[in-house]
């Protein structure tokens, strides 16, 4: 009996000592797990903001980058102009002085194509100007020269007997239309978790009043063309703007937080921004997210971390480890990934093919839509003309796809370059390209599809061994109807012109209505 009393308090000692260990060992646990906790919350916290500053660096970053591009090709298209127009001058350098002299002034003046050119006719004999497009001319040729020509992203110098002709595009205007282009971009463009990209242009880098202008603003538009002053401050009196001008000034960018309304909404949230100044522009294209949906990442990893570590055991310490570990991986992955998704979303809102860098099909379906709709509305079509180059598939067999390309590019620049800014010209599919002419009328398009033939007919496209070929298209066009469903009747119209050209020897236009 004493034996047994002895083993029975033995045992229940054990199990006291044993459930007071387990007891320890669980506080232990759970006293480190909350740590744990705390320090894990603390990185993902840390690693959410250094990926969100990624994203907002690199797609501003992008965005500069599509600047610089644009730019380039601007300024290349305007060669082409100034050259082409040049070639169609010097056709008339037959004539005589007068009869010269009436032909340049109607050329220019009368044709709003080209009321954006710089155009001087000097009379070296008189020493004056018989003719200024914009009221360049200084008092003698070579001032005018050296004060007109370092302001013209392209020009050239034509001489006509006793008279000369300059001709050019001012630096200025293609600027001005690289800046429409982006504005219109950046509106358009659409990002997750409520960020948007905006543009401030500074005015005076010394701050105050009216030290900057807003641009772009998706989120305010109605606020674009407002001035903005280094003392204007957020509802805890932070001073963004001071803080945000200050950091480009010293740095060229900066990341800085501050409360500002959220889009599509009412209610002011703390925002981190990024902010990079584009000197050429003056231009500090920014763009920001609010701290609660950063938070709602943390918050979501948080509650998913409490539900696994509920589970665990003493014995799973390891396995806890091992988790936290490939939960935090976790987190880094999905924000990689949302990012990735991210930066594609900004390319394909550009609506770009890649290749020529015309309007791909997707972009083109919803411009083809909006041009019927705004036929229906106002009763004006405009033009569409489905072209694709005669005997494409033997250029690619013969010399190479890299020429088929080349050959693309070259058209779709040589076409841009006569079309207006507000028409459009897109990639249908292969080398068949769809275009909208805005504002063209019945009578005129097959007059102007000459054109484009002459045009393309005077392209030489460079291969191996030193030769160059030359190229060819058929062209249709159309207008729409009253009895049309949609836009895709007046594609069937426009490409059965097409193959009506095509079926009477290639190299033509024709209009089917």
């Amino acid at each position: 009996m004493e034996s047994c009393a002895i083993n029975r308090k033995y045992t229940l000692t054990s199990i006291l000592i044993s459930s007071i260990l387990c007891f320890v060992m669980i506080l232990f646990y759970l006293f480190s797990l909350d740590k744990i906790g705390l320090i894990y919350v603390g990185e993902t916290q840390k690693t959410v903001y250094s990926l969100k500053k990624n994203f907002l660096a690199n797609t501003i970053d992008n965005l500069i980058s599509v600047i610089d591009h644009r730019r380039e090709a601007r300024a290349k298209s305007m060669e082409k102009l100034v050259g082409r127009t040049a070639v169609a001058i010097n056709l008339k350098m037959g004539l005589a002085d007068a009869e010269f002299n009436d032909f340049l002034i109607s050329f220019f003046r009368d044709n709003p194509d080209y009321s954006f050119m710089s155009v001087i006719l000097w009379d070296m004999g008189e020493n004056g100007a018989i003719y200024d497009s914009q009221n360049l001319a200084g008092s003698t040729w070579e001032g005018t020269l050296n004060a007109v020509v370092p302001g013209l992203s392209a020009y050239t110098i034509l001489t006509h007997g006793e008279r000369n002709i300059l001709l050019g595009v001012s630096k200025t205007y293609v600027e001005e239309l690289v800046k429409a282009e982006m504005a219109d971009i950046i509106r358009n463009s659409r990002f997750e978790d409520n960020t948007y990209i905006w543009v401030n242009e500074i005015l005076n880098y010394e701050g105050g009043p009216d030290y900057a202008i807003r641009r772009v603003h998706p989120n305010l538009p109605e606020t674009e063309g407002a001035y903005l002053s280094t003392d204007m401050t957020d509802i805890q009196g932070n001073r963004p703007y001071l803080t945000e001008l200050e950091g480009v000034k010293k740095d060229g960018e900066l990341y800085f937080e501050y409360y500002f309304k959220e889009l599509n909404s009412e209610k002011v949230s703390l925002k981190l921004t990024y902010a990079k100044l584009y000197k050429d522009y003056n231009w500090v294209i920014a763009m920001g997210v609010y701290q609660n949906d950063i938070q709602a990442y943390i918050d979501q990893t948080t509650e998913k971390s409490h539900i696994l570590a509920s589970r665990l055991t003493l014995l799973l310490v390891l396995l806890f480890v091992v988790i936290l570990f490939v939960s935090f991986s976790l987190v880094v992955l999905i924000e990689k990934i949302r990012y990735g998704k991210s930066r594609k979303m900004l390319e394909s809102e550009m609506n770009q093919d890649s290749l020529t860098k015309a309007g791909n099909r997707r972009s083109g379906t919803h411009d083809l839509s909006r041009a019927f709709k705004e036929y229906q509305a106002s009763g004006r079509s405009p033009g569409i003309m489905i072209f694709d180059f005669d005997y494409f598939k033997n250029i690619n067999d013969q010399y190479g796809h890299s020429v088929g390309d080349l050959a693309l590019i070259e058209v779709v620049k040589a076409i841009s370059g006569m079309i207006r800014s507000s028409d459009k010209i897109i990639r249908w599919g292969g080398d068949e390209f769809v275009v909208i002419f805005y504002g063209l009328q019945e009578k005129n398009a097959l007059a102007f599809g000459e054109r484009i033939l002459g045009m393309v007919s005077s392209l030489k496209i460079p291969v191996e061994g030193g030769e160059e070929i030359s190229l060819s298209l058929s062209i249709g066009f159309s207008f729409f109807k009253e009895n049309d469903g949609d836009f895709t009747d007046v594609l069937k119209r426009a490409d059965k012109a097409l193959y009506l050209s095509k079926s009477k020897g290639r190299n033509q236009v024709h209009l089917l209505l």
